[in-house]
């Protein structure tokens, strides 16, 4: 029995809007090159990490993540040749001891080397989903089974073993432990003990050394930012893997601190832009000190894809909307803005530094890369640097955010549309037709809207029996047509043809910074744990101000001319903004603001500010 209330429908996406013009970039961009496919499953059979503790051999399985479901949202049959021709290749690459690792066996289980395991073990599990030949199943399901029994001879708790927490010398272990996820998943796919009690084996070691992150969790005392290892992808990937046990073994426990877990990020880690961290890719109250200066990198495209993905769990899991809310805030938002539709090249100055360092003088091949690593919220610009860069051994280079980022786009389409108590629950509203295919009888949900831009959502809906629909009205909504509770409105819609109207309250939003005296944060570097740091407010950071329409950050964009860094004021009507909606095909939402000195001013949607990496962009507006 499914501990789930939403689950997915047997259904058909054929949408034109924002994720259908994402879909084919990244196809023609990233998914079908194979030559890409090629150098990843080359890390297996050259493996090179052991000299520098590198991660190279986490992208395969990162991609294939995403090319699997964005072949289940697109039914592109190019696509899925393309990842089954790479699948059959890394099936190759594994040796007689069941062995798989871009490390070599002398260098082997330190650094990023189980995690780099887990993502094949889990890239392999997602293309499980959609294989369509019999006989390579049972080919996969073999060679991940022996991937596993390789790890669990020599990670865990008997004489020679190595604990799963220090098989890494990074993050106390939670990179090593988040193998939990694809650990279960195996479990189920095979009904094997032995998987199901390495799985314990980790959740009993609590996912970091001295650190019981799921017990913190469970006692609900401390934010993540404060249980004492601070890096947000890992960690959340390890949560993921404690929800897909309680769904094996209904302990409520778990259940309990995942939900907790998943509520406390989004009472104090979530941007204005919908994703993590404003140090580093680090839980840090970023929901407090988003306003305050920081030199380095922040809210990186990994983290803000793996909060997508929790999210998706925890909706299926609670059926509440607030996880609905959070994967649309981040998907129109810090998830589209990381999309480099222009493959523009990173900075040439920082890849030849980093060239130079591994292999001394020679040429590098140049690659254009189709997603940005990292996001600013005050005044900054794109593509200061390739998040989880590395070089290949053509000399080319890739990164984990640009890996990671086809799972975005997947996890968005696939939790479009779902089923709970018999109801079809519609979460996202992008412009197209869902089909869904039931013993009970077909529907066809076509769907016409300019959202996220306007607010007024049209479904004509042609089904074979009558049913209830539940539509998402969105926490920011507060002025709908329809009458919603726990944020679904209900229509009960007869067999035949007809139609429903959703119209969301499009008004702007202001945010201002949340309010501080002093903080404790761990800044911990990748292998280096740290003491806490004391953090204190300035004034200055209070200086700013953000706004949003529907679901969408709005941005200053210096190119429109204005200075992102200049002082913003707003002349208002009543208690409202005055703000004039444009037309202008280069951005997905044009706001004419007018200053309260007079001067007109243009704020755009943040997903479409600074995409030329040249122009400086905010997100939170100086005042």
């Amino acid at each position: 029995m499914s501990r789930d209330k939403m689950h997915f429908l047997n259904s058909e996406q054929k949408y034109d809007g924002l994720s259908a013009k994402a879909a084919a970039f990244l196809m023609q961009k990233q998914l079908c090159d194979r030559v890409t496919w090629q150098r990843f499953v080359d890390q297996f059979r050259y493996p090179i990490d052991g000299g520098n503790n590198g991660w190279r051999g986490e992208y395969w399985g990162k991609m294939m993540r995403g090319g699997a479901l964005v072949y289940e949202f697109s039914g592109n049959e190019e696509l899925y040749e393309v990842l089954t021709e790479t699948v059959r290749d890394m099936l190759t690459v594994i040796d007689a001891e069941g062995r798989i690792s871009s490390f070599t066996k002398e260098t082997e289980f330190r650094a990023w080397d189980l995690w780099c395991r887990k993502y094949v073990i889990l890239g392999m599990e997602y293309y499980l989903d959609i294989c369509r030949d019999a006989e390579l199943k049972a080919e996969i399901v073999s060679f991940i089974s022996r991937a596993a029994d390789y790890v669990i001879a020599h990670i865990g708790r008997g004489e020679g073993q190595i604990h799963i927490n220090k098989a890494t010398n990074h993050w106390l272990g939670l990179n090593s432990s988040s193998i939990l996820e694809p650990m279960v998943r195996l479990y189920n796919l095979t009904g094997e003990r032995k998987y199901f009690d390495f799985c314990t084996y980790i959740v009993e070691s609590g996912g970091a050394e001295g650190v019981n992150v799921f017990e913190r969790a469970y006692e609900n005392v401390l934010k993540p930012y404060q249980y004492g290892v601070s890096k947000a992808y890992e960690m959340m990937s390890c949560f993921e893997g404690l929800l897909e046990y309680y769904r094996v073994t209904g302990i409520e426990k778990y259940r309990t601190a995942v939900v907790n877990f998943a509520k406390s990020v989004l009472e104090t880690e979530v941007s204005v832009i919908g994703s993590c961290g404003c140090t580093h890719e680090l839980f840090d109250h970023t929901k407090a000190r988003q306003t305050q200066f920081y030199d380095g990198i922040m809210q990186e495209t990994c983290v803000t894809v793996t909060w997508m993905k929790l999210c998706s769990q925890l909706l299926r899991l609670t059926g509440e909307s607030v996880f609905a809310d959070a994967i649309e805030h981040s998907f129109y938002n810090a998830y589209l803005g990381s999309l480099n539709e222009h493959m523009i090249v990173p900075q040439d100055d920082y890849i030849t530094r980093r060239f130079a360092k591994e292999f001394g003088e020679g040429e590098i091949t140049v690659t254009p890369l189709p997603f940005d690593s990292y996001s600013p919220l005050i005044p900054g610009r794109r593509g200061r640097k390739v998040g989880g860069f590395q070089f290949l051994a053509d000399r080319s280079y890739y990164g984990c955010c640009v890996c990671i980022g086809a799972a975005g786009l997947g996890i968005f389409t696939k939790h479009a549309i779902l089923e709970s108590d018999g109801a079809v629950v519609v979460n996202f509203y992008e412009n197209g037709i869902n089909t869904l295919a039931a013993e009970s009888g077909r529907i066809v949900i076509e769907t016409e809207t300019k959202y996220p831009a306007d607010g007024k959502i049209l479904l004509k809906i042609g089904s074979e029996r009558e049913f209830d629909l539940r539509l998402r009205v969105p926490e920011w909504s507060k002025k709908t047509n329809l009458k919603a509770r726990e944020g679904y409105a209900t229509v009960h819609v007869p067999a035949g043809k007809s139609e429903v109207v959703l119209e969301l309250d499009m008004s702007i939003r202001e945010t201002l910074p949340e309010s501080w005296d002093l903080d404790v944060l761990y800044i911990n570097t990748c292998g280096t744990m740290r003491p806490p740091v004391a953090v204190r407010h300035k004034d200055e950071d209070d200086r700013y101000i953000s706004l949003s329409r529907g679901p969408l950050t709005l941005a200053a964009d210096s190119r429109l001319g204005k200075e992102a860094s200049s002082p913003f004021s707003f002349e208002r009507k009543g208690k409202k903004l005055a703000c004039r909606v444009l037309e202008d095909e280069n951005y997905l939402l044009k706001c004419e603001f007018t200053g309260a000195d007079g001067e007109k001013f243009f704020l755009v949607d943040y997903q479409s500010a600074g995409k030329d990496w040249k122009s400086d962009i905010a997100a939170w507006l100086p005042v």
